[in-house]
């Protein structure tokens, strides 16, 4: 399956000549969310390994489609060492052949009569988006507070929701409201504050289904699933609900965090390690089944496998011992060369059953290998 790997925005952009001069004056700052507006999703950010991409979740897929502007980026971050991570990344998916290089800007905005009647379906009942405005603005105010203008100060973050974080403006009572609360209210609000806020919440939550709709539109254009920024997930959950699809960009992220957290590859050369070994296809059915059957989210589906896997483990080991002990017995006949043959046969036929029992599980092997014994 290929992916596109979707900038975090679309349609507003910071002027190209500020930015040049900003970066020539400011080499190694960034300005702010506004930084990463060609890039992909760029995962967590730790302070001394800059963005580290979800591997758990690309690991889900075979190809990738990025914007040639956010290619040029990655790979030649130049005095973005924050970066760094994904440089690496992308050389490893090069040397794979696994990278698709296309102009998202231009297939994002094509089928303009398309979009804006998506726009209008949307905007009929604007309240009904009041959640994913609100977990868009929680996420996008978070990266601002702890990440600010400067990388020298950045704080570790992980785009996770929560629900306590709010962002607001000013009322005219001097309060700080909350634009996604103000949406849901209504325009009928009983709270003047949220009454005089309504156009303006009715405004934003529009300009965030514009970009929404403009990736799903690139997808389209472009034949590739979406894998969009964070604070836009809910957004594409529920987008895509309606259509009968699923955002399969989580499932990944969900089953190493979820089921399988000590088995989750950290590095770029575990990634890499993971995507060469040919079991690599059974991991990612795997992956979907459990996420379409809501395994995910049940406790005792990882204690199911585990017991399943030391099941067959035992299994096998006396498999071995039978097969060992016929040898053994065997080899006492004095016959010329009968007990090496005998030994050879028992563990082809042992490697044989044992191979035959686990094929199902051979997902799990690839996972915990070297990490944990089974």
């Amino acid at each position: 399956m290929k992916v596109l790997l979707a900038p975090l925005f679309f349609k507003e952009r910071l002027c190209k000549h500020c930015a040049r001069l900003f970066y020539k004056e400011n080499p190694g700052s960034w300005t702010g969310v506004y930084e990463f507006e060609s890039l992909p999703p760029l995962g967590s950010y730790d302070p001394d390994r800059g963005f580290v991409p979800d591997l758990p979740s690309l690991l889900l897929f075979d190809e990738f489609v990025l914007d040639g502007e956010a290619y040029e980026r990655l790979r030649n971050p130049g005095h973005r060492p924050w970066l760094r991570e994904w440089s690496e990344l992308l050389e490893v998916l090069d040397s794979e052949g696994a990278i698709a290089v296309e102009d998202v800007q231009a297939a994002a905005s094509t089928h303009s009569h398309r979009r804006g009647w998506m726009l209008r379906r949307d905007m009929q009942e604007p309240t009904r988006w009041w959640q994913a405005m609100g977990y868009h603005d929680a996420l996008v105010g978070g990266a601002q507070r702890l990440l600010g203008e400067d990388p020298g100060t950045a704080q570790e973050y992980s785009w996770e929701f929560d629900p306590e974080a709010r962002y607001g403006i000013k009322g005219i009572d001097g309060h700080t409201h909350d634009l996604s609360v103000v949406l849901g209210d209504g325009a009928d609000s009983g709270n003047e504050a949220h009454a005089k806020l309504y156009s303006r919440s009715v405004g934003n939550v529009a300009r965030q289904l514009r970009e929404v709709n403009a990736c799903l539109t690139a997808c389209d254009v472009l034949g590739v699933a979406p894998m969009m920024w964070a604070p836009y997930r809910r957004y594409l959950q529920e987008k895509l609900a309606s259509t009968g699809a699923k955002d399969e960009s989580a499932a990944g992220k969900e089953f190493f965090e979820l089921a399988f957290p000590a088995y989750a590859p950290t590095s770029i050369d575990e990634f890499s390690k993971l995507r060469r070994d040919r079991r690599i296809g059974a991991l990612r059915s795997e992956i979907r089944r459990a996420s379409e059957h809501g395994d995910l989210i049940d406790p005792r589906y990882p204690q199911r496998v585990l017991d399943e896997v030391l099941r067959l483990e035992r299994t096998g080991a006396k498999v071995r011992r039978i097969a060992g002990w016929v040898a053994s017995a065997v080899g006492s006949i004095p016959v010329p060369g009968l007990g090496i043959a005998a030994t050879a046969t028992s563990e082809v036929v042992s490697v044989a059953l044992n191979k035959r029992r686990t094929r199902p599980w051979r997902w799990f092997y690839l996972i915990s290998d070297g990490r944990g014994a089974t």
